[in-house]
C-alpha cells in the first residue's frame, strides 16, 4: 500500500495529509505508465537478443543445423562440378577425337541456361541467399548432367561402332612372332622364279610347310581357292571398313568361302604352291583397294609368350 504523506501546517500548528489534484494525479499516473511501457519494452529486447525463450533457441539451433548441412551440400555441389568438368574435357580430348567426332560447341553446352529472375519467389525469406543459391546450383547441375548424357548418347553408337572396327581392322601378324621376315613390299629388279621384274606388294614369313595361319582381323572369307596369278592356294578375307587381306601359298585351308572368322582364328597352313621359290606365307593388306605396308598393322609390342597366350585364347573361345 502507498504509505500517506503529511506536511507540518505552521499557521495552526497542525499535521495536514497531503492531497494531490485530480490533474497531478493523472500526470502520475500516465508517468508510471509511461515507465512500466519503456520497462516492458527493454525486458523484452534483453530477453529475445540475450536470453531468448527456450522455442526461439530451438529454431535458431535448427537454423544453424541447417546451415551447416547447406555448407556440406555446397562442398558436394563443387565436386560433382569438379566430376562433370572432367567428363565433359575427357570427351572432348580422348573420346570425340579418337571416334572422329567433332567437339560439343560451347552454345550446346550452354543451352536452356534459363533467365535470370527464375528465383524470385525464393526472395524475401529468412536466408533467402542459401536458399536461391542452392537451388540455382541443383539446376546448374540438373542442366550440365542433361547436357552431357545426349552427348553420350551420340558417343555411345560412335564407340560401338569404333570397337566392332578395331576388331576386324587386322592387327596382328598372321603366324607366330618368332618366323622370320622374308621380302617385304619393294620393286623387284629380277623375279626370283619367272626372272623379271615386278612389285612385291606384300609381306614374305619364311615358314615352314605346315606352319599355322591365323586370321589378322575378324571378317568374312571371301576366297579360299587355286589362283592362277601366281599365289596358289590362297585365302581372301573381308574385314569390313575397306580392309582386305590376302594368305598366299598355302599347302591347305581350314576355312571356306562364306565363313566368317575372328582375329586369331586358323584359317590355314603355309606352302610353297604356286609361282614360289620355297616354302612361305606370301600376305597382303589393302585398304579401299590400296595396297597398304602390313608392317604398319603389326602389334610389336607383344613378345612370343603374350602372343601365343592370345592364339590359344581365341582358338579356345572359338571351341566353346
Amino acid at each position: 500500500m502507498l504509505k500517506k504523506r503529511y506536511f507540518l501546517d505552521s499557521e495552526n500548528l497542525l499535521y495536514r495529509r497531503v492531497r494531490l489534484s485530480f490533474s497531478e494525479k493523472t500526470k502520475r499516473f500516465f508517468l508510471a505508465f509511461l515507465v512500466s511501457m519503456l520497462l516492458s519494452v527493454l525486458y523484452g529486447f534483453c530477453f529475445k537478443y540475450f536470453l531468448g525463450s527456450p522455442k526461439e533457441k530451438k529454431l535458431d539451433a535448427q537454423v544453424e543445423e541447417l546451415k551447416f548441412r547447406y555448407s556440406l551440400l555446397e562442398k558436394e555441389f563443387n565436386k560433382i562440378d569438379t566430376d562433370l568438368a572432367d567428363i565433359a574435357a575427357s570427351e572432348d580430348n580422348m573420346y570425340r577425337p579418337v571416334l572422329d567426332m567433332a567437339t560439343l560447341s560451347e552454345s550446346f553446352r550452354q543451352s536452356g541456361y534459363g533467365g535470370t529472375r527464375k528465383y524470385d519467389e525464393l526472395e524475401g525469406y529468412m536466408n533467402s541467399d542459401i536458399l536461391v543459391l542452392t537451388t540455382r546450383h541443383i539446376n546448374e547441375i540438373i542442366r550440365k548432367t542433361y547436357v552431357q548424357s545426349r552427348s553420350f548418347e551420340e558417343i555411345i553408337p560412335e564407340a560401338e561402332d569404333w570397337k566392332n572396327k578395331l576388331e576386324h581392322i587386322p592387327y596382328i601378324q598372321p603366324v607366330r612372332v618368332n618366323i622370320p621376315l622374308g621380302e617385304g613390299i619393294k620393286y623387284r629388279d629380277v623375279h626370283p622364279v619367272l626372272g623379271d621384274s615386278r612389285w612385291h606388294y606384300g609381306q614374305d614369313f619364311s615358314a615352314l610347310v605346315g606352319t599355322e595361319v591365323f586370321a589378322t582381323g575378324s571378317g568374312v572369307v571371301k576366297k579360299a581357292s587355286w589362283t592362277p596369278h601366281g599365289f596358289g592356294n590362297r585365302i581372301e578375307i573381308d574385314h569390313g571398313y575397306g580392309f582386305t587381306t590376302i594368305y598366299g601359298h598355302l599347302s591347305e585351308f581350314n576355312a571356306k568361302p562364306g565363313q566368317e572368322v575372328r582375329r586369331g582364328d586358323l584359317i590355314g597352313k603355309s606352302g610353297s604352291t604356286g609361282i614360289s621359290s620355297g616354302p612361305h606365307l606370301h600376305y597382303e593388306i589393302h585398304y579401299n583397294g590400296t595396297v597398304q605396308n602390313p608392317l604398319y598393322f603389326f602389334s610389336d609390342d607383344l613378345t612370343l609368350e603374350e602372343y601365343n597366350r592370345m592364339i590359344e585364347s581365341m582358338l579356345t573361345d572359338t571351341l566353346k
